[in-house]
């Protein structure tokens, strides 16, 4: 009757770094997309806002940031 167990074993240890970047230069262009953003909310909802009004505005950038969020963070 053995009283002492062995170790257990472990799987090897991951290389250290990050995964690389999907698409693009990495940094770059997820720099884009922050710009793009910035530009749709400083420009894009006050000119729907002018165009269809405050309801529609506002709804149409939920859902537009909520599908562009979706997109680029699956």
């Amino acid at each position: 009757m053995p009283t002492a167990s062995a170790p257990a074993k472990r799987a090897p240890a991951k290389p250290a770094g990050g995964k690389p970047a999907p698409h693009g230069d990495g940094a770059g262009a997820r720099w884009w997309k922050v710009a793009l953003l910035v530009a749709l909310g400083t420009i894009g909802l006050p000119l729907a806002h002018a165009l269809f009004g405050g309801v529609a505005a506002m709804l149409g950038g939920a859902v537009l940031l909520g599908f562009l969020l979706g997109r680029w963070t699956a």
